[in-house]
Formats: C-alpha cells, structure tokens, sequence
C-alpha cells in the first residue's frame, strides 16, 4: 500500500509575500507531517520557496483586474489545481484568494481557514455600492469556512456587524506576527531619522510623511528621512514628480524596495519609525518589526495601526491626512531625552513580546488544524 502524505494548499496573489512573511508558517506545517503547495503567481521568489523545500504551483491571479470571466476562469483553475492536490487544508490570504478560493473549494471537502489582513480600499467608504458588492462576494466566498481569522477587532467587528461570516468560526489573532530572533536591536535613542515603510501608495500616507518632514526640516535642518517601499506608475501611488521634488532635498532619501534581509540593518540605523496610514490595515508588518527593534512609532489612530501603539508609552497616534498632527508629534519625539526615547522604544519591544510574537500566530493556525 502506498502511503501519501497529508497536503495543505497555500493561496495568495504574490509569491514574494508568501515569502516575506509565510516560510515559518510553511515550516512548521511540514514539521506536523504536511506537504505544503503553495499557489500564487510566478515570480523571483519562486526559486527561494524551492530552495528551502517548498513547492510551488503557478496560477495567474490579477491583483487589480475586475473582468467577470477572467475572475470566472480564475476560480475554475483554483478548482482545478484543488482536485489536483486534494489538499486536507486550504490557506487563503488577501481578497481574492479569500473569495474565489472559497467558491473553488464549494464543491470539495477541503477545509478553508481565511485570513482577513485588513479589510482594505474595499470598504474605504462602507455604504458604498462597491463595498455592498464585496460583502456580498466574501459572503458567498466565506460561507463554507472551516475558520476566519482577522488581524484586528475592527475588521472582525465590521464582518460579524455585515452578517458577512458567523462568531462561532471567526477569530481575532495578533497580526502575522513578528519573528523576534530577527527583529532585535537596541535603540538609536540619540539620533534623528526617520523612516516610513511600505507601498509608496497615496493611502498608506506617504504625502503626509513627505509634507510633515519638510515641516520638520524648518525646524531641526539636521534631522533625516527615510523610505523604503516599492513604487510603481499607478494612479493609487505617489505622483513621480510630487516625490521627486520632495527628494530634491538631501536629508529626503529614498532606498526603493528592499529584500526583507536588509530590513534589519536599516530599522537599526533608525531612530522612530513613521506610518500615516489611513488605509485600512490588518496590523501593519513594519509597524511590528520596527517595535520589535525597540524603535518608537508614530501612527495613525487607525485600523490595525492603532493596535501596535500605547499612546506616549511606544509611540505617539494622529488623526489621519494630518500633516500638522504629525509634525506636532515628530517634534514631540525630536525633544524627548535620550532616556526617554530609549524608554520607549523598550516599552514597544514589551508590547511585541507580549502580543505579537510571530509564535502565538503560529500556535493559533497549528492548533486549528490540529483540532
């Protein structure tokens, strides 16, 4: 007799993030005995999932496209790459994955556990016709869930209010969590640089960022900010010529996109870490990683941002598309002594611990599936 061996699929619309933030996931399912598949688009990051024994299976996913029959076609070849596999579990990540793969696994046995990280653009305004269409989407799409899991309380509270998925299956887990072997360091309490992370998108805030640090710079010339995030030519993102005349000022730097092995070294360097968000996060990675690195934050008082920050205690919160707010609260930092920047880049190092270590995340899927 021939035993085969237990199999998980893993959906997501990019390879890079299920490498980013996914591999000690992967790792520890294959740990209890699973072969792990992982389904997303091709890409560079392909090559590192199968150097760390990790198989991949191509599917074409548009991240932004809305054509009815190529979102049809889509959920038959999730389906098909389903009776392929017969996995025993399916993991789904971002909202299409969460949607059509739910719909693809209608017709089969596979247990679905969602992952709902941030509720995003789709419900920027909730009574809109869009947002009414997608509730309607992720109903059918969630309905046969074997588990939802939502990064913060306010995403979990928007889809039990919606009648979207039921309490019995839904749970609220801290984030993707942060690998706290890797993310360590002490602080740079006597510096002054500044560092925003992520997506040069219009609605991550890097606007704000960009006007409060000219603001900034009036006041203290010597102060630096960073950027790391990758940009593309989209009407969603920073217009080029806007950030392009931002950076005509020498203490603006921009370092592009930046492998996750460099995030390390260059949080680091930093001595606050900034994220005018006023996109619907689940709980933003950098925001993690850079308390994780016991750098204190400046956020915005907004979904999933504002879970990673005790107000004066690790950070400071604004009100979003506040450039003065957050100005008002980069000066605040700028003043503070020595000790106490120090102070409260620890504090922010305690609350990761505390809340959002990579390992509680880890446990909470592992006991799932253990059940």
């Amino acid at each position: 007799m021939v035993h085969t061996m237990k199999k998980i699929t893993l959906l997501y619309n990019t390879t890079a993030y299920v490498y980013k933030f996914r591999v000690k996931l992967i790792q520890k399912l294959q740990d209890l005995g699973y072969e792990v598949i992982v389904v997303a688009p091709r890409d560079e990051y392909v090559q590192k999932l199968k150097e760390l024994n990790i198989k991949h299976q191509h599917i074409d996913i548009s991240q932004y496209g809305l054509n009815p029959f190529k979102e049809l076609l889509t959920i038959y070849r999730i389906y098909k790459i389903f009776k392929k596999y017969n996995p025993e579990y399916s993991l789904h990540y971002t909202i299409k994955p969460n949607i059509f793969g739910g719909m693809a696994a209608y017709f089969t046995n596979i247990k679905v556990i969602n992952n709902i990280a941030g509720a995003g653009k789709a419900f920027a305004n909730e009574n809109s016709f869009f947002a009414k269409f997608i509730s309607f989407l992720y109903k059918i799409g969630l309905s046969h869930s074997y588990y939802i899991l939502f990064q913060n309380n306010d995403d979990m509270k928007l889809f039990l209010d919606r009648k979207i998925v039921s309490k019995k299956n839904s749970k609220r887990i801290p984030g993707s969590g942060v690998d706290l072997t890797t993310y360590k360091g002490k602080n740079n309490s006597n510096g002054k640089q500044f560092l925003f992370v992520g997506r040069l998108l219009k609605e991550k805030g890097i606007e704000y960022y960009l006007e409060a640090a000219k603001m900034t710079l009036e006041k203290y010339p010597d102060a630096i900010f960073k950027i790391v995030g990758e940009y593309e030519e989209q009407q969603e993102y920073i217009e080029k010529e806007i950030l392009n005349k931002y950076l005509e000022n020498k203490n603006i730097i921009y370092y592009g996109a930046v492998s996750p092995d460099r995030m390390p070294g260059i949080l680091e360097e930093t001595s606050c870490v900034v994220l005018p968000s006023y996109y619907r996060e689940g709980v933003p990675r950098s925001l993690l990683e850079a308390a994780a690195m016991s750098k204190p934050i400046i956020t915005t008082n907004n979904v999933g941002c504002r879970e990673v920050v005790d107000e004066n205690i690790n950070g400071y919160k604004c009100e979003i598309k506040d450039s003065k707010c957050l100005y008002l609260s980069m000066v605040k930092f700028l003043e503070l002594s020595d000790k106490e920047r120090y102070i409260m880049g620890q504090q922010g190092r305690v609350k990761i611990e505390r809340e959002f270590d990579e390992k509680i995340v880890l446990e909470q899927y592992i006991n799932l599936i253990k059940k």
